[in-house]
């Protein structure tokens, strides 16, 4: 009765819970009571913000778009925009006419335009999730046509069906970013045709950088971020639920208790819908738009997808979510929430003249909007008071300065001959320079803007003549080069301030010559290569840089034109008459048409000075292009090479001769000198540009252009260019060496060419164009062969777009890109040896006529139309794989080496050092790479054993399984433990015996090879086949000699295993390092068979669940839990095959292998502590601790024990920069206080 009371009690309970969920929820209800909106601003824009609107039922309008019409009749809407936040079609989106479902779909769209009968102000329609449900970006046209037909409006859906993003302008002070999430969710492998209508955005990569770039240009506008899935959320795609979602965890409302939990907190924690935050690449999506966004004090971020309303601040990020226009779902107040309510209704959002913004929140009541909710999110644009800043003003004309304080370039002889003298001394050597005011520079300079790239500081500057500067910092930011290239998807803000981190990046920089960029106009003048022309100032605070006074001024600078549309009149650029344009402007206009060229052969000669002058980053945004259109309309780009900040780079030392030796990326740091050390990881920056932009010139062009550099930058050149160096850098030892290094390189400069030239030529990369094209290619009898590509106009071979014939010595594989339109591809000619080529056909329909197939791989859709006409020997790859038919140009082919050590100990294995080698290999397949081979070996000091482990693995053997193979090796002296099979063995260590006891010494010797496969959303499957030798060692004194010696006279000769075993795994954590949420879950199943006597063999089930969850509205409180367990199916298996608990497999307070039987379970919960993370001179360090216990046991059959063993515990865990993490236990047991720690790394 007492029982059937306390159920009846907790569903009441429930219930009325419910009941008061659909209340307003506040962070500080008082304090919105006071707030009062400012009706006497003037406002610039209003924003109206209604998402999740599609879903009215016939013959009714939802409450939330009645209430939004109703407030749109009654208010002007000049100086608007209304967003419709995604989710505008419930369930799958328009489907196409004569669907059973386009009646009602046309029913819930016409629902939210009909709100919008009397309203003029600008309209935006944004893709949600179930907008692309059913007919994907088909159904995204069908929409968008719908809409635009019934409003008469173009220009109201963005972005464009099946691209990512794209940017509005609304005022001088205000722009609209506009990201189709779904788009970035989506498996671009079930979407041929997404990116067909986006020329410059083809990878979600490019989309988030060019996201970064938007931000950067608009930092001094307010920007609303509109996208359908939030960033940061409190409902249930946050894993927050109402209570009564456990009793009642489907929409069927049939109670499931303990099942409902379980099925909660697998959702809450695992993020293993697509649709929820957790999930792994949604929050690899957030991760990075939020770092992106996380330095300015103007994004807003607007979303539907909860079913709900609120205003989250998560840091500096601000969300707004505004998507109950039709339906409603819980939210909370949990973690950064101000403001809840899961009810119906929407959001506005208004921007000042005075740069202040405001959010209200309205609920829907009789049909009517009611606010619940107001509050400014950016206050007013202040004017910095940067008066106190700035110093007396400095009347002469020069003053003396140096890049670093004396005391910050000044190193002992021991740190010198570890990391290099370099050019340390210059960079802390006072220089004469002339001090410049903007005001009066060059005519008037105005400050536009911050610019910037991954280390330098950098402002952008116009003149009266509307021409562009950037006026950069000669010292280089330590934490922009961390933010930008190391921690992407986390914001490190002031973590590294005066870190040993910070300094070392500092010192990294002085192998760039700080004053080398005053040496390269004259040499690029004499060799006809365009160049910038910058010079040296000192930059007071001043009145003119304004709020930048704060980070900028009192310091040395170069200025330097900023080579676009505004300089074509200079002759420094060859005074273009069409244009001056950037890197992904080329590339467009080379695909676009065959009347767009580059200039080969000046291109050439430009790579060639790189090398000369030791500029290893050359990345494309170092590149300007200047066009000219010649009479008969063709137009030709020469190259303008900018951003000479590495000329001379001289990175020497003990420290980096050993990361060039053990690390293939360190050769890229090389010295300067008459050669160059690593030709191939020097060029790496650059040599993707080269393979896509060199479609034409070979070999004698290379050293055609290299005899001509040779040539031309004679010592009297030298000495001109040298002798524009500062007076007191111009006499330093340093500047005679390096004038003899480069004279000394000059004469090997043919030499380093043609070496480079071998290297690049040895894959070469053919596009075509967007349009028709013909692409022959022929085989010749000398094993070259042609590749000649023309337009294809009216079935006639028009125009060549390019004609090159490679040489089957210098080139080792081609690939060939479509692109764009019908393209044809003939492939003819006979010969003995053949280049290896890919064929990839690209969009639309591709006819193939190929003759002689051998050595030709073909790739195209498999869901679109081609024409095979004739396929000879090729093999035909046809797949909708979108990372295989797409054209890269950003796509890096590339090898990399990576060591990553650890150490530990444990009274078991004593010490333990490690160290694991990682070999990845990057070409045309990948998934993710195209191979990849980890080898780890760790040693153990308690037996003096090791063991040794590889992994291999092939990308796409099938489908979208890699083929993996493994090996294992434990050397003789490696032991397992071994303390009988059951539940209540005996602890010998307690009775006076050494630890050695019951240690075995074990050699094994194994390998498995088979199908593995990680998805982009968390899961991961692997099947393989396995076969394993295991000798075990007959020592004396040992428990395992005792018990098998006299018994079993096989038991220690050498046995035969194989095997075969299957694993799914899913796993998600909002932080690898430290989860605050997040959930493991692993199941393998297999088995295994003695080979010499087969009717020894058994299968096993390994299953594991593990959870994070933070309990705390800050998130430094977190429970983990886990559980574990083996099941052993059949005996016939041995000791080191047993269901075995302690130490390292559950139950922490017990030693290794503590039990074994047949099948085992363990589960244990820590509740875990994080402190703020703090500065130590080092690193940025967080420091944690936990308390915890386990319990579990062993089962074996015919063994009647009911004991469970626990233990319990606690440790300290610490982690660094996303990349060191350690853990120090302690752990009481049955046996007594176990301790243990362990320290790894991950780059």
């Amino acid at each position: 009765m007492k029982k059937n009371n306390i159920v009846l009690t907790i569903i009441v309970a429930l219930v009325m819970l419910g009941c008061a969920s659909f209340e307003p929820k506040y962070k500080d209800e008082d304090a919105q009571k006071a707030i009062v909106y400012p009706n006497q601003k003037k406002l610039e824009h209003r924003f109206f913000l209604l998402g999740d609107a599609g879903y009215s039922q016939a013959g009714g309008t939802s409450l939330g778009i009645l209430a939004f019409k109703s407030m749109l009749d009654s208010m002007q809407s000049k100086n608007s925009t209304t967003i419709f936040l995604g989710d505008n079609i419930y369930p799958a989106g328009m489907p196409p006419k004569g669907d059973p479902l386009r009646t009602q779909s046309e029913y819930r769209i016409d629902a939210q335009l009909d709100a919008l009968e009397n309203y003029d102000g600008n309209i935006i329609f944004i893709p949600g999730n179930h907008d692309w449900y059913d007919e994907g970006i088909n159904g995204l046209e069908e929409q968008k046509d719908y809409i635009e037909k019934h409003l008469k409006k173009n220009n109201v859906w963005a972005p464009n069906s099946g691209c990512g993003f794209e940017v509005r302008d609304v005022s001088e002070d205000l722009a609209i970013i506009i990201i189709d999430s779904q788009w970035f969710l989506e498996d671009w492998d079930e979407n041929p045709t997404i990116n067909d209508n986006c020329p410059e955005i083809k990878t979600r990569e490019a989309m988030l950088l060019e996201f970064a770039n938007e931000l950067k240009k608009n930092e001094n506008k307010n920007v609303v971020v509109a996208l359908h899935h939030p960033l940061f959320t409190n409902g249930v795609h946050g894993g927050n639920y109402h209570l009564n979602r456990h009793l009642y965890p489907s929409q069927r409302k049939i109670p499931l208790p303990v099942l409902g939990s379980l099925a909660m907190l697998i959702r809450t924690t695992g993020g293993v819908s697509i649709q929820d935050a957790q999930n792994q690449r949604y929050k690899n999506m957030v991760d990075r738009l939020s770092t992106a966004a996380a330095g300015y004090d103007n994004v807003i971020f607007v979303s539907g997808h909860e079913h709900n309303l609120q205003y989250n601040v998560e840091g500096n990020i601000h969300q707004i979510i505004s998507g109950s226009g039709s339906k409603e779902s819980y939210a909370s107040l949990r973690n950064n929430g101000v403001f809840a309510y899961p009810g119906q209704g929407f959001a506005v959002y208004d921007v000042f003249t005075d740069g202040s913004t405001w959010v209200k929140f309205y609920k829907s009541v009789n049909n009517k909007p009611v606010l619940m909710f107001q509050q400014e999110i950016f206050e007013p644009k202040k004017e910095f008071d940067f008066v106190p800043l700035i110093s007396d003003k400095i009347y002469s004309p020069y003053i003396k300065a140096s890049i670093y304080e004396q005391e910050e370039a000044e190193k002992g002889e021991v740190y010198k001959s570890i990391f290099g003298n370099q050019y340390r001394n210059l960079y802390g050597k006072k220089i004469k320079a002339p001090v410049a005011y903007l005001d009066t520079l060059y005519g008037g300079l105005e400050v536009i803007r911050a610019g910037g790239g991954h280390q330098t500081r950098s402002l952008r500057l116009k003149d009266k003549k509307g021409r562009d500067y950037n006026l950069r910092a000669l010292k280089k930011s330590a934490l922009q080069l961390l933010q930008t290239v190391a921690f992407k998807d986390e914001e490190v803000g002031e973590d590294f301030e005066n870190t040993l981190a910070e300094k070392a990046i500092q010192d990294f920089y002085t192998a760039a010559h700080p004053y080398a960029f005053m040496v390269v106009p004259d040499l690029s003048e004499a060799i006809n290569i365009y160049h910038t022309n910058p010079q040296i100032f000192y930059v007071p605070k001043q009145q003119a840089l304004k709020d930048y006074n704060e980070d900028y001024g009192d310091e040395l600078y170069m200025l330097v034109e900023r080579p676009e549309e505004g300089w074509m009149d200079s002759d420094k650029f060859g005074s273009p008459n069409e244009d001056i344009e950037s890197t992904s402007g080329l590339f467009e206009r080379l695909r676009r048409d065959e009347e767009y060229h580059l200039d080969e052969a000046t291109y050439i000669r430009a790579r060639v000075f790189d090398m000369l002058l030791g500029d290893w980053d050359r990345h494309q945004d170092q590149w300007r292009w200047s066009e000219f259109e010649d009479e008969e309309g063709n137009k030709t780009f020469k190259p303008i090479p900018r951003d000479r900040d590495q000329v001379f780079s001289n990175f020497d030392g003990a420290f980096f001769a050993t990361l060039r030796g053990i690390s293939g990326f360190g050769n890229q740091f090389s010295t300067y000198g008459e050669n160059i050390g690593d030709i191939e990881w020097f060029n790496s920056s650059v040599v993707g540009l080269d393979r896509a932009l060199l479609q034409n010139k070979g070999k004698e062009e290379w050293l055609k252009q290299a005899k001509y550099v040779q040539e031309n930058i004679t010592d009297e050149v030298i000495e001109k260019a040298f002798s524009k160096l500062p007076e007191e850098i111009l006499v330093e030892e340093s500047t005679a060496k390096l004038k003899s290094d480069l004279k000394a390189r000059r004469r090997n400069i043919v030499n380093i060419a043609e070496k480079y030239y071998d290297y690049f030529a040895k894959l070469a990369i053919v596009t075509a164009t967007d349009k028709d094209d013909f692409i022959d290619i022929t085989r010749l009898g000398d094993g070259s062969t042609n590749i000649s590509i023309y337009r294809n106009i009216k079935g006639n071979r028009k125009y060549v777009v390019s004609n090159k014939t490679y040489s089957k010595k210098e080139t080792k594989e081609i690939w060939i890109y479509g692109l764009d339109d019908d393209d044809v591809f003939n492939v003819v000619g006979e010969s003995n040896h053949y280049i290896p080529i890919k064929i990839i056909g690209g969009q639309n329909n591709d006819i193939f006529k190929i003759k002689n197939g051998k050595g030709v791989t073909v790739y195209d859709y498999e869901s679109k139309p081609n024409t095979i006409d004739e396929i000879g020997d090729a093999k035909l790859r046809l797949t909708d794989k979108y990372a295989v038919n797409i054209y890269n140009k950003d796509k890096k082919i590339s090898s990399s080496t990576s060591v990553l050590p650890g150490f530990g100990y444990n009274p078991d294995d004593g010490f333990k050092i490690g160290v694991q080698a990682v070999l990845t290999n990057n070409r045309f397949n990948r998934n993710p790479f195209t191979s990849q081979h980890k080898v780890g070996i760790a040693y153990y000091f308690a037996y003096d054993g090791f063991d040794v482990n590889y992994e291999g693995q092939f990308a796409n053997a099938i489908g979208n399984f890699n083929f993996a193979v493994e090996g294992h090796y434990t050397s003789n002296n490696y032991t397992t433990n071994f303390f009988g099979f059951g539940n209540e063995t005996t602890n010998f260590a307690e009775n006076g015996l050494a630890y050695d006891y019951n240690r075995v010494k074990i050699n094994k010797i194994g390998v498995e090879a088979g199908l593995k496969q990680a998805t982009p959303f968390g899961s991961y499957f692997e099947y393989m086949l396995s076969f394993e030798t295991v000798n075990l060692e007959e020592s004396s004194n040992r428990y395992v000699t005792d018990l098998y010696n006299a018994n079993d006279d096989e038991f220690f000769e050498r046995k035969y295993f194989a095997g075969a075993h299957g694993t799914y795994k899913y796993e998600s954590y909002d932080d690898e390092i430290n989860p605050t949420r997040g959930m493991d879950f692993e199941f393998t199943l297999g088995g295994k068979i003695n080979t010499t006597e087969t009717k020894n063999s058994y299968a096993y089930i390994k299953p594991h669940l593990e959870f994070y969850n933070s309990i705390s509205r800050n998130r430094k409180w977190v429970i983990n839990t886990h559980v574990d367990s083996q099941i052993n199916i059949g005996n016939d298996y041995e000791f080191y095959q047993a269901a075995q608990l302690g130490g390292e497999t559950g139950l922490r307070g017990y030693r290794n292998e503590r039990f074994s039987g047949q099948r085992s379970f363990s589960t244990g919960a820590d509740l875990r502590y994080s402190f703020n993370q703090f500065k130590t001179r080092f690193l940025p360090f967080q420091i944690g601790v936990f308390a915890g216990g386990d319990l579990g046991r062993v089962w074996m059959d015919g063994e009647g024990s009911e004991q469970w063993h626990s233990d319990y515990g606690g440790g300290i865990f610490v982690n660094s920069a996303q990349s060191i993490n350690g853990k120090f236990n302690m752990f009481n047991g049955e046996d007594g206080w176990r301790f243990s720690f362990g320290f790894g790394f991950k780059f």
